[in-house]
């Protein structure tokens, strides 16, 4: 049914007054007035409920994947409601999904635009920005999020990050310590911290950082494998063999691990074990031909 239908049903169910009636005294432009109130509160009424139904059937389609459908439903929800932030960066997001980069840029701008406070869209700016291979503008787009929520260490991270990219590790490592501040329990800062130290070649107090992680989080995989990597270049074998064997209980499906256990165990002159390891990297990833062409070099050891 047509809006305009059901606002004709609701005015043409008003009751019939009585001949002695007072409110017959009303004149005719009370009366249109009064209709003219009924008219725009019922509209008022649908719009919002129309809106909240778009609304709730987007965010229902993008958590089934059907993000055609759900960009559609945000859209058709915004010319309901074309100044709700929270719409626009709904469907931001999920034309990031997409990889509808600048769409979804335009989308989160919109939302700034309306809330100038709605730091996850400047954050998700900085990503989008990230992926369009703008590392600049995304640490600005960060940077902004930060003025707005100063406390979120994630943001710090993702400069951090982009920073590292670009070799400037000195700066890298000064925001890395900043999201530390910000949030003392924040590992993913801590483990990037480990790495930056790494390429500026201070192993030891990167293995403290990344054994600071493993403290924070004794799953983090990363933190292990970034240890048995540390403890290679200094050629403490047993060391790296039982960070290489933590992470590969973690996470037994990365071939890297394996393979990298495998180098250690070789070295170590455990030929067996490494034979194994090797393997079991193959296995995992039969396309990496540096793989096999370790394994092949690798006489199989005699049981």
């Amino acid at each position: 049914m047509k809006l305009c239908q059901m606002v004709q049903q609701v005015l043409t169910k008003r009751p019939v007054l009585a001949p002695d009636s007072p409110q017959q005294r009303w004149t005719k432009p009370h009366l249109l007035l009064l209709s003219g109130i009924v008219s725009i509160t019922v509209l008022v009424l649908i719009s919002r409920s129309l809106y909240s139904a778009f609304v709730e059937r987007g965010l229902a389609l993008e958590q089934q994947g059907k993000l055609d459908e759900a960009i559609a439903t945000y859209q058709n929800a915004l010319r309901v409601n074309p100044t709700d932030a929270f719409t626009h960066y709904n469907l931001g997001v999920v034309l990031e999904k997409q990889e509808t980069l600048d769409g979804a840029i335009a989308a989160y701008q919109n939302a700034i635009q309306l809330d100038d406070r709605y730091t996850f869209a400047y954050s998700n700016i900085g990503f989008a920005l990230e992926k369009q291979g703008k590392p600049d503008a995304a640490i600005m787009a960060y940077q902004k999020a930060i003025a707005f929520n100063p406390s979120y260490a994630f943001t710090y991270t993702c400069i951090g990050d982009l920073l590292s990219k670009q070799q400037k590790l000195d700066a890298a490592i000064v925001v890395y310590r900043q999201a530390i501040q910000v949030d003392p329990k924040h590992a993913l800062a801590y483990n990037h911290l480990g790495l930056a130290l790494r390429k500026q070649g201070k192993l030891e107090e990167a293995i403290d950082i990344h054994r600071q992680v493993i403290q924070l989080d004794p799953h983090y995989t990363a933190a292990y494998a970034s240890l048995g990597n540390l403890f290679t270049l200094q050629g403490k074998l047993e060391e790296a063999i039982g960070a290489y064997r933590a992470a590969v209980r973690l996470n037994p499906k990365s071939a890297l691990f394996h393979y990298n256990l495998g180098v250690v165990l070789e070295r170590q002159g455990e030929q067996k074990a490494a034979w194994s390891a090797y393997q079991q990297a193959i296995v995992l990833n039969p396309t990496n031909t540096a793989f096999k062409t370790t394994f092949n070099v690798l006489q199989k050891p005699v049981k």
